[in-house]
């Protein structure tokens, strides 16, 4: 009789809680892949000890802003820095924005992370965005640094890490639903 009152309660609280937090059970049973969070740095010294950046951002980086998606591999991330980039971890492109598939494989398998990845099945534009990333900045891509495209422009670093095809396109089939 005691595990039945409780169960009642139970049952009466999930949909209570709901109706307070003004969630749907859809939103429960629905996956968000449109979640995303800002982080920052005052260095890239630091970025890169927090495990913020990847290991190949060069020391010397200030003000270092990221935005990095939560439900996928997708980061978008600048900071000031003029310096070189290092050539060891980064190889130039030969054609401005628009990495070869040959080129975008080395790079990938290069990085641990995207060293499985296959080409055709990852995004080449950010879904992504922050008031200071510029719209269309991977088509400015000068070099790749593992799975990362950069470039930089006027004493900043910008650099993009793609996500997968499948991701990018949940995201933008939910901002339509929206």
């Amino acid at each position: 009789m005691l595990k039945k009152k409780y169960l009642a309660a139970g049952a009466l609280t999930v949909p209570f809680a709901l109706l307070l937090s003004s969630c749907s059970v859809a939103d429960l049973t629905t996956d968000n892949y449109d979640k995303s969070e800002s982080k920052q740095a005052a260095t890239s010294e630091q970025g890169v000890a927090d495990g913020l950046l990847p290991g190949w951002v060069p020391a010397g980086g200030t003000d270092v802003k990221l935005e990095q998606r939560t439900t996928g591999h997708e980061r978008i991330f600048v900071m000031n820095y003029s310096g070189a980039l290092p050539g060891k971890q980064c190889t130039p492109v030969k054609q401005v924005g628009k990495p070869s598939a040959k080129e975008l494989a080395a790079s990938y398998a290069a990085d641990s992370r995207s060293k499985d990845w296959k080409v055709e099945d990852i995004a080449t534009a950010p879904t992504l965005s922050a008031d200071w990333w510029p719209a269309g900045a991977q088509e400015k891509t000068t070099d790749l640094c593992g799975r990362w495209w950069v470039h930089q422009d006027s004493g900043k670093l910008y650099a993009f890490a793609p996500d997968t095809k499948d991701i990018a396109g949940q995201v933008a089939k939910q901002r339509e639903n929206k």
